[in-house]
């Protein structure tokens, strides 16, 4: 028996069709794939960030290059530019996904529906909005870079430069964002500023298909320091005519939805932030006094701009911290859960209690 089940299964295997492999140098990374809208109506002009393998570790200047093509279809425009190239396309290293302004403010769910969908794009993949167009983006090549999209992989992945005005957004939250109650979706934005040289430094708040508001770089900065922890930026304290700048060491923010059975619900946010001193306006020697003068006023100014900004979006009708979301995990009637919070939120208030402690004044010689 074992031996009649050996002989089927090895002829089993001489009935299997050979892997459709290819050996590197007949490959072209793709790195970067940008969506803009097309010259006619309903059409999608599509991009792509190549990296042609040179072969040779030591080389310092990869070449790059970019494809372009309009269809109605991504995928189709994805096999068009297969002619134009005489290696295969691969997607294994794709890293970004840069949506051209004028999609992200039209309708965001086809490109995101193609892009969980297709195989060889992986979830991790970053997505932005590219402005004034994703091609321009994709076209920019800083100084700096040796390897091509490798500045917008380090920049948008936190490998490299550690800003607070950016903030990643994964294919897969994306998505889950887009679909998930209670809460909404967020995505940074790119400007492409010459050819060299680009700029990330706000972020756009979307309902479930398009741009419905942009933050600008200060607010983006309290988003980012409510929505994760140890946020390492610089904040402002004015007092007595001085001006003073603070570094965040740490920092943490959490919030608690109170009253809800009042039918009038408040949203209380709690910051804590240890910091040091990092600039003075003012020669003057800073005495154990006036940094308690300065925590104060670093205190105040904070709770102000935060208020600001949470009525701000509250304004707007949208919940990219997922208020909804926490509150329907804490309420067990799915059936109306969500229609509750709809007239909870129409009413809601805040709260910020900011904790400022500035443990030393820098160190001056």
């Amino acid at each position: 028996m074992r031996k009649a089940l050996s002989a089927i299964g090895i002829v089993l295997l001489l009935l299997l069709a050979g892997c459709d492999f290819k050996e590197i140098d007949l490959r072209i990374f793709v790195l970067a794939i940008g969506v803009d809208p097309g010259e006619e109506e309903g059409t999608f002009k599509i991009s792509l960030k190549l990296a042609i393998p040179q072969g040779e570790v030591t080389k310092i200047d990869e070449k790059m290059q970019i494809l372009t093509e309009e269809s109605p279809s991504i995928s189709e425009a994805l096999r068009r530019m297969k002619s134009k190239v005489e290696k295969e396309l691969d997607y294994s290293h794709c890293k970004s996904i840069i949506l051209g302004e004028g999609i992200a403010r039209k309708d965001i769910q086809h490109v995101m529906d193609w892009a969980v969908r297709r195989r060889d794009v992986q979830l991790i993949v970053n997505f932005a909005v590219g402005r004034p167009e994703a091609l321009q983006v994709l076209q920019v090549r800083p100084e700096s870079e040796r390897i091509p999209s490798n500045s917008l992989i380090l920049a948008m992945s936190g490998q490299g430069t550690e800003s607070p005005f950016i903030t990643s957004v994964y294919s897969f939250q994306l998505m889950r964002n887009i679909y998930e109650k209670g809460i909404d979706p967020i995505l940074p934005i790119i400007e492409a500023k010459g050819k060299s040289q680009f700029l990330i430094n706000k972020i756009a708040l979307l309902d479930s298909e398009k741009i419905k508001m942009v933050l600008s770089p200060n607010e983006t900065r309290l988003y980012n320091l409510l929505s994760r922890s140890n946020l390492r930026t610089n904040l402002p304290a004015h007092t007595e005519g001085v001006m003073y700048q603070y570094y965040t060491e740490r920092s943490s923010s959490d919030y608690k939805i109170l009253n809800t059975e009042s039918g009038k619900a408040t949203i209380r946010y709690h910051i804590k932030i240890k910091g040091i001193l990092e600039e003075s306006s003012s020669p003057d020697l800073v005495t154990h006094s006036k940094l308690k003068k300065i925590q104060t006023a670093g205190e105040k100014e904070l709770e102000d701009d935060i208020s600001a900004l949470l009525k701000k979006i509250h304004k707007s009708g949208l919940d990219p911290f997922g208020w909804g979301l926490h509150y329907g995990a804490r309420h067990f009637n799915n059936d109306t859960e969500m229609e509750v919070w709809k007239d909870l939120y129409a009413g809601l208030d805040f709260q910020v209690e900011a904790d400022v402690n500035i443990k030393y004044s820098g160190l001056i010689k």
